[in-house]
């Protein structure tokens, strides 16, 4: 493989980005990174340029994010979905922040792959990214980008998520690609080839810098690689309640809810599509049905979460009591107003948006 080509290629064609230096050469902010790969996994670039400016001028550096608190962290990601990813932000935060300081009082960030992996939400990928482009070591990246490209340049039909000898397959040619002292270049370009050039459809073949020493392209057969993920969906159906007190509080719930188990959410519950009108019974575990004054359908919403098709009726319960002044541990009454700020998923916000519109 020419690498002299895709850098080349590179730095011609890199695109601006507010987490890419206009010198490619610079090692990089670790935080930077790790934050702008973090929102980038499951998600375009082209959706992650406002998220990742607006997150840097509220959480400039690693400390300032420690300090924050879940709620607001939340609100910061609110819409990337995958919520785990901002939660594990937060807790690495956190324990980077308790391990000392640098002379200019940031946080040291972990500088082996080992110490980083150790680390809530980073995993091979993510470390990589972090050592290679923040500082310029020869460590590997894999992401479905570079994926894609090892297929083709060497007619790999299988995948990485097959076994364990595949996976290593696609690291040793990753390996290889790092195996040098422009490793930091050669990762970031091949993440950018895969994104602009050497994409799932319509490859750009004519325009490649490594169509050389493209098996796929040589042979005309880039459709076959990579071959398909197996995907199995999965359909859901359940009720969301908007339950709301006669002082205009929604209640949150906290742990026990199948899709959301570690963070605040509307309570719900699977069911079946032709459940009978009225407060169903698992509503029970959430309020004392002698205190619902009225309970109304607000219509149904449409979500997906990883393989779950999920088909949602919204139950808007609002009650004839005033919310508890002390809630339980797993529950906390948000003022209606501040619903929307307050619930960060856009499964929580569809149903807001039926019952309280």
């Amino acid at each position: 493989m020419d690498c002299k080509k895709l850098r080349e290629w590179f730095c011609k064609n890199a695109a601006e980005l507010p987490w890419r230096p206009i010198d490619l050469d610079a090692p990089r902010d670790p935080y930077a990174v790790w934050i702008s790969e973090t929102m980038l996994q499951q998600t375009q670039v082209s959706t992650v340029r406002d998220y990742f400016v607006k997150w840097m001028k509220r959480f400039p550096n690693v400390a300032t994010l420690a300090k924050a608190s879940e709620e607001e962290v939340f609100k910061y990601w609110q819409g990337l979905g995958y919520y785990s990813r901002a939660r594990n932000i937060l807790k690495t935060a956190k324990i980077i922040a308790e391990n000392g300081t640098s002379k200019n009082g940031i946080p040291k960030f972990p500088q082996t792959r080992k110490a980083l992996e150790a680390l809530p939400g980073i995993g091979a990928y993510t470390a990589g990214a972090i050592l290679s482009l923040a500082y310029h070591q020869r460590e590997a990246i894999l992401d479905g980008n570079l994926v894609r490209i090892f297929s083709r340049l060497y007619a790999l039909n299988f995948l990485p998520t097959d076994s364990k000898d595949t996976a290593e397959v696609y690291w040793s040619y990753a390996r290889e690609m790092a195996d040098s002292p422009k490793a930091y270049m050669h990762n970031e370009a091949l993440m950018e080839l895969g994104r602009t050039v050497c994409k799932v459809r319509n490859p750009e073949c004519a325009t490649c810098p490594l169509r050389a020493a493209c098996r796929a392209a040589q042979e005309n057969r880039t459709a076959e690689f990579p071959p398909a993920k197996k995907h199995v969906q999965k359909d859901w159906h359940g009720t969301v309640l908007v339950i709301e007190s006669m002082d205009h509080k929604i209640l949150a719930v906290h742990g026990g809810q199948k899709f959301f188990k570690n963070q605040f959410t509307l309570p719900h519950f699977e069911s079946p599509r032709d459940a009978t009108a009225g407060l169903p019974a698992q509503a029970e575990n959430y309020v004392d049905a002698d205190a619902v004054q009225s309970v109304e359908s607000a219509g149904k919403f449409r979500h997906s979460i990883t393989v779950h098709k999920m088909e949602c009726d919204v139950l808007y319960v609002k009650l004839r009591t005033k919310s508890p002044k002390r809630g339980q541990e797993d529950s906390r009454w948000v003022e209606r107003n501040r619903a929307t700020n307050f619930f960060a998923s856009s499964f929580c916000l569809k149903a807001l948006e039926l019952a309280l519109s």
